[in-house]
């Protein structure tokens, strides 16, 4: 089985394809679809799978770059200036490059194992139960129902469903607010489990060296969640959906390392447009977030999980 990332980026379609059919099978995986895809100027191949309720994306392993190197940073003039606006507003002294090298991991080599990696994270409050689960039916017993039905319906904190348009439940969710050890747990109990951060920033980088998934610019003049389009927005090199928007931050294996984003601390600080997008670069750190979350475990729902699932590799044969 193809294992690292190199060999899988100069697989040919039916090497692709044949990895996918080995992965399916020992994960009792469906696959969806293992096709080429062009990101920022390079193309690779995505294989997606469905299994345990979830749509997965491989994402191969082996000796991997993370991190960023910030002195390499320079910049487009329009991020300089929205930078030095930002430090100006806020009495930072530090240099872009400065400022980068704080928030962000140094540039490193590390080894990761083949995972199978959810396209989408997920709530971390988010638990699934039977359509008739007797919560839901009450809930839903009261649910004034005129036309056809919306694509979801949410009670606050409490429950979660999805209809067909004739008010048929296609998928039901009860909602609570989980602690660390609990949201673990529960992937556990699932047979997956949390990205380490060095996994999270493989998984979302795909090999990339710059300061983003894309390259190093960002959209000038406007933050990535009130741009509804952009690179930000395209699945990336692996197929993940990932690093999409500041206010969906994702816990990892590493409960003081939260990945993809700040809360929204940036946007709704006014920060300025640059400091917002730097909450989505591929090495990003908050270390005030994590200290909000390591204080209030439990309490905050704003938290998302990406569930993976480790794929060993097999014995070479001879």
């Amino acid at each position: 089985m193809i294992a690292d990332a190199a060999s899988w980026r100069r697989a040919d379609e039916s090497g692709a394809k044949r990895q996918a059919g080995l992965i399916a099978a020992r994960v009792e995986a469906a696959v969806v679809t293992v096709l080429a895809h062009d990101f920022a100027g390079g193309r690779g191949w995505i294989a997606l799978f469905d299994g345990a309720g979830s749509r997965f994306a491989f994402v191969p392993g082996g000796e991997v770059s993370v991190g960023y190197d910030a002195a390499r940073f320079t910049g487009t003039p329009e991020q300089q200036a929205s930078y030095a606006a930002s430090a100006g507003e806020f009495g930072m002294s530090l240099s872009i490059q400065e400022y980068i090298a704080l928030v962000t991991s140094p540039a490193r080599t590390a080894v990761v194992p083949p995972l199978l990696v959810s396209v989408t994270a997920i709530e971390a409050g988010l638990v699934p139960v039977p359509p008739d689960h007797p919560e839901i039916t009450r809930l839903f017993a009261g649910q004034q129902r005129h036309g056809p039905a919306p694509r979801k319906l949410e009670w606050h904190r409490r429950a979660r469903v999805t209809l067909d348009r004739d008010w048929t439940v296609t998928g039901a969710w009860l909602l609570d607010v989980p602690s660390y050890q609990q949201a673990v747990a529960r992937l556990v109990e699932a047979g997956q489990r949390l990205l380490t951060p060095d996994e999270w920033e493989h998984a979302c980088g795909a090999g990339a060296t710059t300061l983003f998934r894309w390259g190093d610019a960002s959209p000038p003049g406007i933050g990535p969640w009130s741009a509804s389009a952009g690179p930000h927005r395209e699945a990336n090199a692996f197929g993940l959906e990932i690093g999409q928007d500041p206010y969906r931050a994702e816990r990892t294996a590493d409960p003081a390392v939260v990945c993809g984003g700040d809360g929204g601390g940036m946007i709704c600080g006014g920060a300025g447009w640059f400091l917002s997008w730097l909450t989505l670069a591929t090495a990003y750190r908050d270390t005030d977030l994590t200290e909000y979350l390591r204080e209030h475990d439990g309490q905050d729902a704003a938290l998302y999980l990406r569930p993976a699932i480790t794929l060993q590799p097999s014995a070479p044969s001879h």
